[in-house]
């Protein structure tokens, strides 16, 4: 089957087929109106082989199952995958084998937990049939080469004339002993999708979303026989592992158990999903760094095997992310088809070999391409359909395994489910005790499919052109980044840590690919504000200083209310003082390294503070340059200066007189005494001569 026809798999719903007759319309397992008929595929045997029979458990809704009759029809084996696809919704099933008649519901056998249960005795080639049935399915084939896949229609019809109806699949496993089974690479994603917190714009897993994981973990540890690659959404894993239900922390704890189990493995991919190709082009290639790293680091406990291994991508990468998976340690890509642009003709069956993925300048990485038709039965996993959608996966595996039935060489295909995967108990209890004891597949890891499958030859194979255009916030997210880097520069102790971790893990989340560009920028807003509470626990007192001579240590008060230590620069500037001599070297000064810088127009102080206590001081040398009130701006800087930690401004009062101004005052008075003084002894000289004067002059007479 070509590529065009695999690719038609991923279009098709893998849903519970059900048409109505004339009368009344059909329904959805068991969401029809009283009296309607419903009919639901409850659970099967998942393949017979020769001498045995297929058993079917039925769900029939409310209708009286007096008033119903069952048909079954048995079309010839499938021979391609576009044909599954079209059976899937009961079209385009082919040629009959054998039919029915109309078949009393009420005549059949009452399973004790609902519904019924029919009996569908199978011949095929020399092999004789066994069990009894009011149906018996002939294949009509000749001996030895009856395995493949058929279609098998159910209907159900009332009196009224109302019909239901259903498409499932015999699968006849007959494989010569010389052919190797089909490897199967099922990766389970074990995520929930973020939902909002109390705070607004924060996400956190949803918990719906967490009890659906926790259900999906015990039940992958009840059957660990089944080999399964593990892809766990650290901030799910970290939700799960910090939640008060017992239940949800024991399904956690059990994560490295499961991945210690030989066959399986747990990947180490994001801390949210993300788009790499979309990061990367965005110019935020170390926020896919972190992201990474950050997942990692929460789920080395669980890890038997630490370190990166195989990206597994749900979208298209770029010759440029190609090259920063591989700079971040990834050997190996898991693509969608989409993302693959492919050399040469178009494959006649299913790809199931890796290949070289060209990332330019001679650099390729190991390659393989996730199934979608095999992922939308995944996504099928849930709803009422369920059993029905487990049955069509394993259907569609044998498929692929009678498309080509090997001798030497090993064909491996992948299973990837959504990001966020809820599946249904019943699909997972059916898919894992199927592949427990499968005549036609095996499962295996990824790290097991690469190192046993050769890489296709001869072929090449480039990334898909990708849209370059990012609805990434990147500005805000640098800016984000920034501020996060220069806090953590400046913050010290153990409590810290936990503060820088959280503060992280938010800012990453922020780049879930789930979320829309508006919930993108919202949670990008509630990370500023996490970081701003931070920041305010660290205030400068603004107090009124009083100069009341040329110089003065006035302090400088910081006030931490955080558990941690803050180091940084703090920095005073004033335009009408000078700092003489810098910090005071008093016991219990938190200013070390002290430096003054002045100009014409302003003064700076500097030194690096380390703020430790409740209540730190710092007292600094100054001198007024004039008399008055006059503000100092005060600021503490992380270390880079690229974030500022706390800012306040400081009145400072001068009532001081300097020395140059007291002596011009002093001499100034000076002049005006001697004046005074001159002026009174002139005075008092011209009065004296005066009245000598009028003393010689002669009396007149009179």
């Amino acid at each position: 089957m070509g590529r065009l026809g695999v690719r038609t798999v991923a279009c098709v719903g893998v849903a519970l087929a059900l048409v109505a007759g004339p009368g009344a319309p059909g329904a959805w397992g068991g969401g029809a109106s009283s009296g309607s008929p419903t009919l639901t595929l409850l659970s099967q045997t998942p393949w017979v082989g020769p001498g045995q029979a297929m058993e079917l458990h039925l769900g029939l809704g409310t209708a009286a199952h007096s008033s119903l009759t069952l048909g079954l029809t048995l079309y010839a084996p499938l021979t391609s995958r576009s044909a599954f696809a079209q059976t899937v919704n009961g079209a385009g099933l082919g040629r009959v084998l054998s039919a029915s008649g109309a078949i009393a519901v009420a005549g059949l056998s009452a399973d004790p937990g609902g519904g019924v249960d029919l009996t569908v005795p199978v011949a095929g080639g020399d092999a004789p049939s066994t069990g009894t049935g009011p149906f018996a399915a002939d294949l009509n084939c000749q001996p030895g080469a009856c395995g493949g896949v058929y279609p098998l229609h159910l209907e159900l019809t009332s009196n009224s004339g109302a019909r239901a109806q259903l498409t499932t699949y015999l699968v006849y496993a007959d494989p010569p002993a010389t052919t190797q089974k089909l490897r199967l690479a099922w990766v389970v994603p074990l995520g929930s999708a973020p939902s909002s917190s109390d705070a607004p714009g924060a996400l956190t897993p949803g918990a719906v979303g967490l009890g659906a994981v926790a259900d999906v973990l015990s039940a992958l540890e009840a059957r660990p026989t089944v080999a399964v690659t593990l892809a766990p959404e650290p901030a799910t894993m970290a939700a799960l592992a910090d939640s008060s239900r017992p239940r949800w922390r024991s399904a956690v704890a059990g994560l490295g158990a499961l991945g210690a189990v030989a066959g399986h493995q747990i990947l180490a991919q994001s801390y949210v999903p993300v788009d790499a190709t979309a990061l990367v082009s965005a110019g935020l290639g170390g926020e896919l760094s972190d992201q990474i790293h950050r997942a990692a680091q929460v789920l080395a406990p669980w890890r038997a095997v630490p370190g990166a291994s195989t990206w597994v991508s749900t979208d298209g990468v770029d010759q440029a992310s190609v090259a920063a998976l591989r700079g971040l340690g990834f050997t190996h890509l898991v693509l969608p088809p989409s993302a693959v642009t492919q050399g040469g003709p178009a494959p006649i069956f299913t790809p199931t070999e890796p290949f070289a993925l060209s990332a330019g300048r001679g650099v390729s990485i190991q390659t393989a391409e996730s199934d979608p038709g095999l992922g939308a039965h995944l996504s099928a996993a849930s709803g009422p359909g369920a059993a029905l959608a487990a049955y069509q996966l394993l259907a569609d595996l044998a498929l692929v395994y009678y498309e080509h039935p090997n001798l030497d060489t090993p064909r491996a295909v992948m299973a990837v489910g959504p990001p966020t995967w809820a599946p249904a108990p019943v699909f997972l209890d059916t898919v894992l005790s199927a592949l427990e004891s499968d005549p036609l597949v095996v499962p295996v890891s990824l790290d097991t499919l690469f190192a046993s499958v050769p890489s296709a030859t001869g072929v090449t194979h480039r990334p898909a052109a990708t849209n370059s255009s990012s609805t990434l916030p990147a500005r805000q997210l640098r800016s984000a980044r920034a501020r996060l880097s220069a806090f953590a520069d400046a913050v010290e102790g153990q409590s810290a840590v936990g503060v820088i971790r959280g503060l992280d893990e938010r800012l990453l989340a922020t780049e879930d690919e789930r979320l829309r560009p508006a919930q993108q920028v919202e949670a990008l807003g509630a990370f500023g504000n996490s970081l701003d509470a931070q920041l305010a626990a660290l205030s400068i007192r603004s107090d009124t200083v009083r100069l009341t001579s040329t110089a003065a240590k006035v302090p400088i008060t910081v006030v931490k209310q955080a558990p941690y230590s803050v180091t940084g620069v703090l920095r005073i500037t004033g335009s009408k003082v000078v700092f003489p001599s810098g910090a005071a070297q008093v016991p219990g000064s938190v200013c070390r390294s002290p430096s003054v810088q002045v100009t014409a127009e302003r003064s700076v102080f500097s030194c690096t503070a380390t703020i430790g206590h409740t209540t730190n001081a710092v007292y600094v040398d100054m001198r007024a340059r004039a008399t008055g009130d006059f503000r100092l701006t005060v600021t503490l800087t992380s270390p880079s200066g690229r974030l500022v930690l706390a800012e306040s401004h400081l009145t400072v009062r001068s009532m001081s007189t300097s020395a140059v101004a007291l002596a011009l005052s002093l001499a100034a008075m000076a002049v005006l005494l001697v004046w005074w003084g001159r002026t009174l002894w002139r005075g008092r000289r011209s009065g004296r001569r005066g009245a000598h004067v009028r003393a010689r002059r002669p009396v007149a007479a009179r």
